[in-house]
């Protein structure tokens, strides 16, 4: 996901372009790719990375295609937060895309049986649990050896 952000960053900049709908189409692009091509149990883990995907590219694209804003550091963070603002529906949208995918893979995926849980054993008294050892009887009245 983060390289097809990136490819539509890279547009967006050769384009001359400021940061919208070009990389929009790319992060909803990269969002199905992506979640497509992750396993299904892992799928969940693409839900939060196209808006923080969106926020990097359109900072950087903004930086790239806007130069003259550098002037001031209240004109920079002006600058970013409408760039980042811009593509609010395109990362709404992908991740609402990144949610419906997850919840239709998880459909589809089957379950596992679950293994039979086992029996928990037997438990004995306390006194059981750790025997005393056994003694050696010695009778009272030894024999004496045979070949005496």
């Amino acid at each position: 996901m983060i390289s097809g952000t990136a490819v539509g960053g890279a547009a967006t900049v050769l384009a001359h372009r400021e940061p919208g709908t070009m990389l929009g189409v790319f992060l909803i692009a990269a969002t199905v790719a992506a979640t497509l091509a992750v396993h299904p149990r892992a799928v969940r883990v693409i839900i939060p990375v196209p808006a923080l995907a969106y926020l990097g590219a359109a900072v950087v694209a903004g930086l790239i295609h806007d130069r003259a804003t550098d002037t001031s550091h209240t004109a920079l963070t002006i600058s970013a937060v409408q760039w980042v603002a811009s593509g609010f529906l395109a990362m709404t949208a992908a991740t609402v895309l990144a949610i419906a995918i997850t919840a239709a893979r998880w459909r589809q995926t089957p379950r596992r049986p679950r293994r039979p849980e086992r029996p928990l054993p037997a438990t004995r008294p306390s006194a059981d649990r750790n025997p005393p050892p056994r003694r050696r009887s010695i009778s009272a009245d030894p024999q004496p050896p045979r070949g005496s």
